[in-house]
């Protein structure tokens, strides 16, 4: 499935949601609406660093799924490095390159900084993402 990855967008907030509300469901954790609601404004937010792009089907125009991130000041260098906070693919869409893509996005938001680093963490219980 080819896709465009490109950043958060206002009318993206229904389809977001929705990708949202699976990722939290996949983690069991709850977020509340009023945080969930301030998430998504900060990345419309030019001067809040949290930042969200979303995958998008070349051919239907549906959201594929999204990933967020921000830049953080290191103890261990003068750069910034940059931590991949949430990433999540419809399962529909699934092995289809379709979050390689997301990575690599803000791998190259993180080559503009410039930043020392990209690194994330994940669930123990997330085996996918840790192949």
């Amino acid at each position: 499935m080819p896709v465009l990855v490109r950043p958060v967008q206002k009318e993206d907030e229904a389809s977001w949601r929705n990708l949202w509300q699976q990722y939290n469901e996949f983690y069991e954790r709850t977020i509340s609406e009023e945080v969930t609601k301030t998430t998504f404004a900060r990345f419309l937010d030019d001067k809040v660093r949290i930042y969200g792009a979303v995958a998008v089907d070349s051919t239907d125009g549906k959201i594929a799924g999204f990933v967020t991130w921000y830049p953080h000041p290191s103890t261990s260098s003068i750069e910034e490095c940059v931590y991949l906070h949430d990433l999540f693919v419809d399962p529909s869409a699934r092995n289809a390159g379709t979050g390689r893509q997301l990575i690599e996005h803000v791998y190259e938001h993180a080559r503009t900084i410039p930043a020392e680093s990209v690194y994330w963490h994940t669930q123990y219980f997330n085996h996918r993402a840790q192949l």
